[in-house]
Parts: structure tokens; C-alpha cells; sequence
């Protein structure tokens, strides 16, 4: 084989290395962004049905919004006044149910502890206003 021969053969072959690899890069770059904004579009899956897929039973209504009132110290316990879910308020002893699946776990001075299936949250009594709240004629 000819040197000449030799020289535009490996030339010839380098020149096909660059353009398919320039082909891969263009179609790898350009097919990323569409896949990910198709899924962007779509609506989130409930977690009701993220744990019937993974075995779990639905759950019901869960209480996540609880306002304090008041703090009750009682000779025997304590008690607290809540509010769950914009309902009128009420008083709860310890241990008591707040809602399904949350119970009164501990009174504190100026807060309540609440237990969620294991998980303890401490919600703090609102700071008192600067001016009476009783009004004396």
C-alpha cells in the first residue's frame, strides 16, 4: 500500500470518528430538556396512592392545623384549650384525643406537646398583648 494511500485512509477515518461523535453530542443534548418539561406539566400523585402502590392503606383526613388557647393546671393534670381545623374551641385533658391519630402527650407552661403516630410537635401558647384584656368599669 502506497504511503499517500495510507495518509487519506486514516484521514478519511478520523474525519468519520468526528462527525459521528459530533452527531451523538447534538442528539444527546437536545433530546434532555423535553422529557423533563412533559413531566413538569403533569399533576403530582396524591400520597393516597403513592401508599396504595408501595402496600399501605389510604389514610383519612388528617388534623394538621391546631390553634392554643389556654393552658388549664389542675390538682390532678392539665388540661389545654385547642382548636383543630377552624372548629370552636375546647378543652382537652392529657392524653386526650385532639383529632384522629393525635393525642395531648405533655402540658408545658407556655406550650402543649402533640403525638402523631410516634412523631412529637410543640405548639406554643400565642405571646400576650401589650395592653389589659380585661376591662373595669
Amino acid at each position: 500500500m502506497a504511503p499517500t494511500s495510507r495518509h487519506l485512509l486514516t484521514l478519511a477515518a478520523f474525519a468519520a470518528l468526528c462527525a459521528t461523535s459530533t452527531h451523538w453530542v447534538v442528539t444527546l443534548a437536545t433530546t434532555r430538556a423535553r422529557p423533563v418539561e412533559a413531566a413538569a406539566a403533569e399533576a403530582p400523585v396524591s400520597l393516597n396512592e403513592a401508599s396504595r402502590l408501595f402496600g399501605g392503606t389510604p389514610q383519612k383526613r388528617v388534623t394538621q392545623n391546631i390553634h392554643l388557647f389556654g393552658i388549664l393546671a389542675l390538682e390532678q393534670g392539665a388540661a389545654a384549650i385547642v382548636s383543630t381545623d377552624g372548629e370552636p374551641a375546647r378543652a382537652v385533658s392529657l392524653g386526650g384525643a385532639l383529632g384522629q391519630d393525635t393525642t395531648l402527650a405533655e402540658v408545658r407552661p407556655r406550650s402543649i406537646v402533640i403525638d402523631r403516630h410516634g412523631a412529637n410537635s410543640e405548639i406554643f401558647l400565642p405571646a400576650n398583648s401589650a395592653g389589659p384584656t380585661i376591662y373595669v368599669r
